[in-house]
C-alpha cells in the first residue's frame, strides 16, 4: 500500500506540474497525452497477445502518439482516414495471413483509447482560461473514485461487486469511491473559485454535484470494463511501469470514459459562471 500511495502522489505531482506550465507551454499537455495513448495502446496489445501482428501494431502505435498532437481539425481527420485505409485497405487485403479479428481488435482499442483520452486536450482547448481546471476536474473524478474505492474497500469491504470480473471490488468500495470523489471534486472547485479564479468568477455547484456523482459511477463502469478485458486475457495488470498500480492503462482506464463525459457536460452547462 505504501508503494501504491507514493506512486500515486508522484503521479499527481507530475499532472499538477504539466497543468501549471500549460499557460506557457500548452504543447506539454499534448505530448503527455500522446505518451499515455501510445503506452496504453501497447499495453492492451500485449495483454491481448496482439503484438505479433507487427504490420498492424506499428502504425497503430504511431497513430496513437500522433493524434493528441495534431489538434482537432482536418489534419487529425486526415490521419484517421489514412490509418483506417491502411488497416483495412492494406493490412487486411495484402497481408499474407490476414486475421480480421486481430485487426479489428487493434483498430477498435486504438480508437477507444486514443479518441477518448484526446478529450483531455479538447477540454483544455475548449475551456480557454479555465482549461486546466476542467482537465484537473475530469482527472479528479476518475482517480479519486479509484482511490476512495481502494481504501474503503480494503478496510470495510464485505460484499463483492462483480467477483467474476474483479474479485477485489466491493459494494462498500463503490460507496467509498463515489463519496470520496464527490468530496474532493467539490473541494477542488471551491479552491479554484476562492484562490485561482478572478474576482466574480463562480463555480455552479448545482451542476458540479450531479456531474461529479454521475462521473464517479461512469468511472467505476470504465474500470470494470477494462478489468473484464484483463480477466478474459488472464492478466492481473496491463503492465508494471507504475509501481503499486500496474501499467499506464491501469491508471487511465476509467479516464477513457470520464473525460468524454466531462467534456460533454461542460459544453452543455455553464459549470463556471463569469
Amino acid at each position: 500500500m505504501a508503494i501504491r500511495t507514493i506512486s500515486g502522489l508522484l503521479g499527481g505531482v507530475i499532472v499538477v506540474i504539466v497543468l501549471i506550465f500549460n499557460g506557457t507551454m500548452p504543447f506539454l499537455l499534448n505530448c503527455a497525452v500522446s505518451a499515455v495513448c501510445a503506452l496504453a495502446s501497447y499495453e492492451v496489445f500485449s495483454v491481448m497477445n496482439l503484438r505479433k501482428t507487427a504490420i498492424a501494431v506499428a502504425p497503430s502505435l504511431v497513430f496513437s502518439a500522433l493524434l493528441p498532437v495534431l489538434g482537432n481539425g482536418l489534419v487529425w481527420q486526415g490521419a484517421w482516414l489514412a490509418y483506417s485505409f491502411f488497416m483495412f485497405g492494406v493490412v487486411l487485403l495484402l497481408a499474407t495471413e490476414p486475421n480480421f479479428k486481430d485487426i479489428a481488435a487493434i483498430y477498435s482499442m486504438v480508437l477507444l483509447i486514443t479518441l477518448s483520452l484526446n478529450f483531455i486536450v479538447k477540454l483544455r482547448d475548449f475551456g480557454g482560461g479555465f482549461g486546466s481546471f476542467y482537465v484537473l476536474y475530469a482527472l479528479c473524478i476518475s482517480w479519486m473514485t479509484d482511490i476512495g474505492a481502494y481504501f474503503w474497500g480494503t478496510f470495510f469491504g464485505r460484499n463483492k461487486l462483480c467477483p467474476s470480473i474483479s474479485p477485489k471490488k466491493t459494494v462498500e468500495g463503490v460507496f467509498g469511491g463515489v463519496t470520496f470523489s464527490l468530496a474532493v471534486s467539490v473541494a477542488i472547485c471551491f479552491f479554484f473559485e476562492r484562490f485561482m479564479f478572478d474576482a466574480g468568477v463562480r463555480v455552479n455547484f448545482h451542476y458540479i454535484i450531479p456531474i461529479s456523482l454521475a462521473g464517479a459511477m461512469i468511472s467505476i463502469v470504465g474500470d470494470l470494463a477494462f478489468s473484464a478485458i484483463k480477466r478474459g486475457c488472464h492478466a492481473k495488470d496491463f503492465g508494471s511501469i507504475i509501481p503499486g498500480h500496474g501499467g499506464v492503462l491501469d491508471r487511465f482506464d476509467s479516464v477513457i470514459f470520464v473525460a468524454p463525459f466531462v467534456y460533454f457536460m461542460v459544453n452543455c452547462f455553464n459549470i463556471v459562471k463569469v
